[in-house]
């Protein structure tokens, strides 16, 4: 509401994030700023019934920060009539969406895009997905004897004890970073987003492996892994924001 406030008394102008964070909290933060000001535009998007990518009321400044531009009704005293504040002028609404880009916001801000969904609930979606990696890890390697042992060409084994303890190392610092919500977890699962690909779409070939046993099953298996990358790409700008986000 504070934060609603602020960007009512200044309709039409760009309230920078530095300004938020001084009305909200002061000069001395110590707190997660940046995700306490995504977490309240989420919330005044969602109150508002302002659609994130095609927004009316409230909008993302690239790089910079928030212009509220609806039109706002002031009550005066009692028995006056409401005055309605003149519509903002068509080319400024234009000039101020410019900066806004289709995929996301200015880094620290949140995205135009972001669907309505729990920060904290997409990074528990995000370790569930690392955890199982690691479990999926720990079952080949467990049966790393009966896999040299099939007829495969030659130095299938080594790669895959290879690419395993890659994944295994990713995964795992993934898990750190988001466990402990550090706040440039977006921005780094942004540049190693190439090799978490590389390396989990190898991996999603690891069920044929069990081709014999479960037969046509283990194709909905490799159908299922080769998608796990985009999700949790998907659950990570949820939980910290739109592309341009990842990549700031």
């Amino acid at each position: 509401m504070e934060l609603l406030i602020l960007l009512a008394e200044r309709q039409g102008q760009l309230v920078t994030r530095e300004e938020i964070i001084k009305r909200l909290w002061g000069d001395n933060v110590y707190v997660d700023t940046r995700q306490g000001i995504n977490t309240a535009i989420r919330k005044i998007r969602l109150a508002l019934k302002d659609d994130p990518d095609d927004p009316r009321v409230l909008l993302t400044v690239v790089g910079k920060g928030y212009r509220l531009v609806a039109p706002i009704t002031t009550i005066g005293p009692a028995g006056d009539a409401p005055k309605p504040d003149p519509e903002p002028d068509r080319t400024s609404v234009a000039a101020a969406k410019a900066p806004i880009t289709g995929l996301g916001s200015q880094g620290p801000a949140t995205s135009s895009t972001s669907t309505i969904v729990d920060p904290g609930l997409a990074r528990a979606l995000f370790l569930v997905i690392q955890a199982g990696y690691l479990t999926l890890y720990a079952f080949v390697f467990a049966h790393l004897a009966q896999i040299r042992a099939m007829r495969l060409p030659a130095g299938t084994s080594a790669f895959t004890l290879i690419a395993g303890l890659v994944g295994a190392a990713l995964h795992l610092y993934l898990i750190a970073a988001v466990a402990f919500n550090y706040p440039g977890s977006g921005r780094l699962f942004r540049q190693i987003f190439p090799g978490v690909v590389a390396i989990d779409v190898l991996w999603a070939a690891s069920p044929l492996f069990l081709f014999e046993r479960w037969g046509e099953v283990t194709l909905l298996c490799v159908a299922a892994l080769a998608f796990l990358p985009f999700s949790q790409r998907t659950l990570m700008c949820s939980a910290y924001g739109g592309l341009r986000n990842l990549s700031e």
